[in-house]
Order: structure tokens, then C-alpha cells, then sequence
């Protein structure tokens, strides 16, 4: 190969991605792996170093390995108590990376909703905007705020943190320990368990029927009931488009932001989740803002994990402030 590429991994609850990117941001290969954070996190920190040592041993033009992690990443680069992940507290990922990798390699690691952020800032929807909120939408709920060009990361890395913004204070417990939070209802887990349980009294919904065929009640398939006439489906994912178009509202006013990209699987749920988020983020927010704020799709709506953390490794830094 003629132009530089890296190795990107995107950390997920459920799911490591890793990907090997060009300095254009594309994705020329990937694969995806479980994630096994059940067997706590050496097990998940030795699992993702055997798999970058392969994709080294088989590139070995890699110039750089980025990797993004969920749960807030400290100025120490230590990954700290991501909530999917049992056992897992204040941990430094290059610590156990390193001996199965090797020191020779470059290796970035970072939040994964800023990596995300990142690429949609220097290549993808949000390219040439100087401030904006950026969520991602999967497994957990990341986000990450970018004012004046930069990540702001707050007092100790976790700026952004839009999932666990509460939006009921009486409702289900969330993996944080906190009650009604953003990620309790629209984390792909938790939104899963939450249909299946109003699925119930809607014996007549279509998802019953692609369920009995074998199909998995995930997000996707909501979505798919939902495009396809189904009234619970639908129903379903205009209330919790309306859940996230309320705490985005919050953010934005909060921070005085303008501009909303939303990443992640979930994202392509444009027509009901997406829509009635739009709808009532512009009720919400204050006038100033309501004037011209946007809620964009992101660009790299599933890679953006894997596209940022490369081209991070190929080294392009973040412009940051505390």
C-alpha cells in the first residue's frame, strides 16, 4: 500500500471493532469480535492485544494503533469505571497492551465518543464547525462537547457524558448506579429489555411474529417493525426519541450549543427515534438557540470509533482543553 494507514479500535459494551484506515479516513478492512467484559478487564485488555498483535503480524505497514475506549479517559490516560464493564475501575490499558504488542508501535489511547467526535470534526458532518455536542448512540450512551475547535474535557476527562444525564429521577437503574438516566432507556440493552416488556400487552405487534421466525429482538429490528407499519414499534421509538430530544435539549442549553451529530448504530433510526428527538429538542431549547439549531446523522454513524482512533495513530492530535 502507497498511503499511510493505521489500526483502529473501537471498545464497545458488547463488541471490539478494529479496522485498518487510510489517511482519507477509509475503512479498508475491519472485523468485529465479542467483547467478553463479563470476564473482567484483563481478560478484555489481553483478548484486544492478542487480536492488535495479529493485525500487526499481518500489516505490517500499521503505523500507529489508536484505541477508543468507553467510561471516561483521565489527563493520565487511565480508563476509568466504564459502566458496561464489571470489575473494571481505574485501569491503564497501554500498561497490559504494551507487552503483547510490543514498544516499537505507536499506540493512542482515548474515550471513544471523543475519537468519534474527532473524526466527525475533521472529516464528516460536523467538518468546519467550530462548536457542537456529538452523541453515539449503542451500547452505552458517549458523548463528547467541542467548543471553539477543541475537546472540552472538564475537570477530570469526562466532559460529555450525556447518558448519564437523568431525565427521570424514579426510573430504572442504570449500570452507573443512578436512576433514570438517558442510557437506561436508549442503551441498546436496556431499550431491548424495556420493549420486550411493553411488548406484551401489543400481541398483535409484527415484532411477535419476526421473533416466532427466529429473528432477535434488537434496536434494528424495532426500527425495521417500525418502517415496516408496525404501531408499537413505532410508538415505542417516538417515546424515546422524545426522552433523547429532551436531555439533548438540556445539553444544548446548558452549554449554549447549536448543533447536535449523532452517531452509532441507532442513529439510522432517522424517521421515528431521530424525528421526534428533532421535534422536541426545537421545543425545548431556548430561543436563542432554537433559532437555527440542527441535529444532524453523523458521517461515520458506525465507524466513527475505528475511523478517529486511526487517524489519531497516524498523528493527528486533538486540540484539548481542561
Amino acid at each position: 500500500m502507497s498511503q499511510k494507514v493505521a489500526l483502529g479500535v473501537d471498545v464497545g459494551g458488547s463488541t471490539v471493532k478494529f479496522g485498518l484506515v487510510d489517511e482519507e479516513g477509509n475503512v479498508l478492512t475491519q472485523e468485529a469480535y465479542s467483547t467478553d467484559a463479563e470476564h473482567g478487564p484483563l481478560a478484555v485488555l489481553r483478548r484486544i492485544g492478542e487480536k492488535i498483535a495479529e493485525w500487526l503480524e499481518k500489516n505490517p505497514e500499521i503505523v500507529g494503533v489508536g484505541v477508543g475506549f468507553p467510561g471516561m479517559v483521565n489527563r493520565q490516560k487511565e480508563v476509568c469505571w466504564p459502566p458496561n464493564f464489571p470489575g473494571w475501575e481505574v485501569i491503564d490499558p497501554s500498561e497490559h497492551l504494551r507487552p503483547l504488542i510490543g514498544e516499537s508501535i505507536p499506540l493512542i489511547v482515548e474515550n471513544d465518543a471523543n475519537v468519534a467526535a474527532w473524526a466527525e470534526a475533521t472529516i464528516g458532518s460536523a467538518r468546519g464547525e467550530p462548536d457542537f455536542l456529538y452523541v453515539t448512540l449503542g451500547t452505552g450512551i458517549g458523548g463528547c462537547i467541542v467548543s471553539d475547535g477543541r475537546i472540552w474535557r472538564g475537570a477530570t476527562g469526562g466532559a460529555g457524558e450525556i447518558g448519564h444525564m437523568t431525565v427521570d429521577v424514579n426510573g430504572p437503574i442504570c449500570n452507573c448506579g443512578a436512576r433514570g438516566c438517558v442510557e437506561a432507556y436508549i442503551g441498546s440493552r436496556y431499550m431491548t429489555t424495556y420493549a420486550r416488556q411493553k411488548m406484551r400487552r401489543y400481541p398483535e405487534s409484527l415484532l411477535h411474529k419476526l421473533m416466532n421466525e427466529g429473528k432477535e429482538l434488537t434496536p434494528k429490528l424495532i426500527n425495521e417493525a417500525a418502517e415496516g407499519g408496525d404501531i408499537f414499534a413505532q410508538n415505542f421509538l417516538t417515546e424515546l426519541g422524545r426522552i433523547l430530544g429532551a436531555a439533548l435539549a438540556s445539553a444544548l442549553n446548558a452549554c449554549d450549543l447549536h448543533l447536535c451529530i449523532v452517531g452509532g448504530g441507532l442513529s439510522q433510526a432517522e424517521t421515528f427515534l431521530l424525528g421526534q428527538a428533532r421535534r422536541t429538542l426545537r421545543a425545548r431549547v431556548l430561543q436563542p438557540i432554537a433559532t437555527d439549531v440542527q441535529l444532524r446523522v453523523a458521517a461515520y454513524s458506525v465507524n466513527a470509533g475505528i475511523v478517529g482512533a486511526a487517524m489519531l495513530a497516524m498523528g493527528s492530535q486533538f486540540k484539548s482543553q481542561n
